[in-house]
């Protein structure tokens, strides 16, 4: 680490040390863990260009043109959007809302089995920026192509974890009104190796190599699962619930030292433009969405430009506006920690001795997702049936 971290947990790997560096004297390495921390060689020129960038040393609050929060829950009307998304598909639409074919957005982006922060151009082509991906991302070099592109006039959308934005922020000189920022609300990050040494768990229980995997796919343009589906060598597939690597994640076990709860960014003084997130809570709040067969997304306004972003963007989805109140009671990571992990240090422990060994200590085999045809008759119903049967007394695994 830089001479000025003092540990592992003010340290989010967010990469805008790495981006000032003028001498590029600084590399973004992997510890033990698996997760990445900036190093200094010898040719520092000590001009400390990296600590008056770095977000945990500097915090740089929030943007001057704060405007008071409002909420809304969101669906997009394209079936390919939403089937393509972890919810319901905000982050296309806001991509649409605010870019062209011209635009430049940045986004987590599947590399193997590892993630990283990848550019593309143009709204039509942000696929492979879409879903959740539960993995801490790499983005040592796009901070430095961002704002290139900004100083181009280029438009730019940025979307990544609270600490990655800030990061982003922290690397700029100057507000860019061509920019838009949008985090997440966010559990936290896992080890990149830990979730490799999942594949291979799963790998030997199906007794075939994986060659690609999608965090809470959805198995039709209807209904949303939250499955991990696999893909094997030989072309086919399995959904599965309850993974290796989700049950470490849940519990916080394979989290960054700098997330869980020594993360600096819960709380309700967002870092993005906009603040996006699964819309939990969805039947409690609006009643009349019972029964619905989408899961919808979070869209949370924190800056005037979001403001006018989101109008635009509201005349092409159903949505509902909603409390900030109704945000912190039902998705409380939006604003404090819920809980810490008290075996993070002893799983890595372990992983450390024998990661095969470890994986099988600490999670049990997943499990294949069979679909009853009590199920497939419940996903293809209308809407006022499947509500019908919501009310009926030992019909609530039809919500599962």
């Amino acid at each position: 680490m830089l001479y000025f971290t003092k540990s592992k947990g003010d340290c989010t790997g967010c990469s805008a040390c790495y981006s000032v560096c003028p001498v590029r004297c600084i590399e973004m390495k992997k510890d033990e863990e698996g997760f990445l921390y900036p190093t200094s060689s010898d040719e520092c020129v000590h001009c400390e260009k990296c600590k008056k960038v770095c977000p945990i040393e500097n915090p740089f609050g929030d943007s001057n043109n704060i405007i008071p929060q409002k909420a809304y829950c969101v669906l997009t009307k394209n079936k390919k959007i939403w089937k393509r998304s972890a919810s319901g598909g905000a982050f296309s639409e806001i991509c649409k809302a605010f870019g062209d074919d011209k635009t430049v957005i940045c986004g987590a982006a599947w590399d193997g089995f590892e993630v990283k922060h990848t550019c593309v151009i143009g709204v039509n082509n942000i696929k492979s920026l879409c879903k959740s991906k539960y993995v801490a991302s790499s983005a040592e070099e796009v901070f430095s192509e961002i704002k290139d592109k900004l100083n181009e006039n280029k438009k730019v959308i940025f979307c990544g974890t609270p600490c990655q934005v800030a990061g982003l922020k922290g690397s700029l000189d100057k507000e860019y009104d061509n920019l838009l920022l949008i985090d997440l609300i966010c559990h936290g990050v896992g080890s990149a190796d830990v979730f490799k040494s999942c594949i291979t768990e799963i790998e030997e229980q199906f007794n075939k190599p994986i060659i690609a995997y999608e965090f809470r796919a959805k198995r039709s343009t209807h209904q949303a699962d939250y499955l991990s589906k696999v893909t094997f060598f030989d072309g086919s597939n399995k959904y599965i619930t309850n993974d290796q690597y989700i049950q470490l994640f849940l519990k916080q076990n394979c989290l960054r030292p700098s997330c869980g709860e020594n993360c600096r960014y819960r709380n309700e003084q967002r870092q993005g433009d906009i603040t996006i997130a699964d819309f939990k809570g969805l039947t409690e709040i609006f009643p009349n969405l019972k029964g619905s067969k989408r899961n919808y997304s979070s869209v949370i306004i924190n800056t005037t430009k979001a403001d006018s972003v989101v109008k635009k963007m509201l005349n092409h989805v159903k949505y509902f506006e909603c409390e900030i109140d109704d945000i912190k009671k039902y998705n409380p990571l939006f604003f404090r920690q819920t809980w810490a992990s008290k075996d993070r240090d002893a799983f890595f422990a372990d992983y450390l001795a024998d990661k095969d060994l470890c994986i099988k200590k600490w999670t049990t085999k997943s499990t294949v997702s069979n679909i009853s045809i009590k199920r497939r008759i419940y996903d293809i119903a209308p809407v006022f049936i499947r509500r019908l049967v919501l009310k009926e007394e030992g019909c609530k695994h039809c919500e599962k």
